[in-house]
C-alpha cells in the first residue's frame, strides 16, 4: 500500500480543522501518518502546506510580517487588514519579524503570496531602470 501524499495530508487535515475536530488530535493522527510512513523529518513542511491550504480555501492566512524596526499597533493593524483583503481571507495569524537590514519599509508573505515594500526593493527596483 502506498503512502498518502503530503499534499493528501494537509488536504484531510484542514477538512479536520474546518470540520471542528481539536488540533491536537489532528496533530497526532497525521504524525502517526507521517511516522507510518518515515517521513517525519517532513513535518514543518506538512504545516506549511496545511496552511496553504487554508489560505487557498480563503479561510485564514499566516502573515510573516518582516521590518527594519518595530511597527505601532496601528500601523500592524492595517498591514494585517491589507493582507486580509489581499489574500482574500477571513482571518490572519500575524508574525511579526525585525531585520535591520531592510533598513525601512516592510516585507509582507504568506504561503502563496508576497508583497517587498522595502527600501531595499525599490533601490533594486531603480537599479533595473537606470
Amino acid at each position: 500500500m502506498t503512502a498518502p501524499s503530503r499534499r493528501s495530508l494537509a488536504r484531510y487535515g484542514a477538512d479536520q480543522l474546518l470540520g471542528g475536530a481539536k488540533v491536537s488530535e489532528v496533530a497526532k493522527e497525521l504524525a502517526s501518518a507521517m511516522v507510518a510512513s518515515g517521513r517525519q523529518t517532513t513535518a514543518a513542511l506538512l504545516v506549511a502546506d496545511i496552511m496553504r491550504e487554508l489560505e487557498d480555501r480563503g479561510v485564514m492566512a499566516r502573515v510573516n510580517l518582516t521590518s527594519a524596526k518595530a511597527l505601532p499597533a496601528k500601523l500592524s493593524q492595517q498591514i494585517s487588514d491589507y493582507a486580509k483583503r489581499a489574500a482574500k481571507v477571513d482571518d490572519v495569524i500575524l508574525n511579526q519579524q525585525l531585520d535591520p537590514a531592510l533598513i525601512g519599509g516592510v516585507r509582507i508573505e504568506t504561503a502563496n503570496r508576497s508583497w517587498d515594500f522595502t527600501v531595499a526593493k525599490k533601490i533594486d527596483d531603480m537599479r533595473k531602470v537606470f
